[in-house]
């Protein structure tokens, strides 16, 4: 589930991106024309001025198409990671359902197995000396 959001996440950058170098192109090809940046007139005429009705509403429609990408990204991101919390959330259930050990418990238990292996080890030579002096008695 998460890596369908990854791809989707992903899918949903190159988008923006391509928007982003779509409206880099619209820019570079006014700089060609000669009608980006003009100086203001004496009326006080700036950017837009210059600009056809169409590239007008073109500019606002890539501009607001690029604003709703980037809330839609923003959503998307911030449902992945509530996924991704009410995922570890749900595992941690079962697995405290199913009983399954922790890493904490399982640390325990290798402690309490150490532990026990000394102890054998000791006795074993314990029992052994005891058996060679108990053989040595009798022989």
């Amino acid at each position: 589930m998460a890596d369908l959001i990854d791809k989707a996440i992903e899918v949903g950058l190159e988008i923006e991106k391509l928007a982003k170098e779509k409206l880099d192109g619209l820019k570079s090809s006014r700089e060609a024309s000669g009608k980006e940046s003009p100086e203001p007139g004496p009326e006080g005429e700036g950017e837009d001025a210059e600009l056809t009705p169409r590239q007008t509403i073109e500019n606002k429609v890539v501009d607001e198409g690029t604003k709703v990408l980037r809330e839609v990204f923003s959503a998307v991101n911030s449902l992945k990671e509530r996924i991704g919390k009410e995922l570890t959330t749900g595992s941690a259930s079962v697995a405290d359902k199913l009983h399954v050990a922790t890493d904490d418990e399982l640390d325990v238990v290798k402690e309490m197995a150490r532990v026990a292996r000394e102890k054998v080890d000791k006795l074993e030579k314990r029992v052994a000396k005891l058996e060679a002096a108990l053989k040595n008695k009798k022989g």
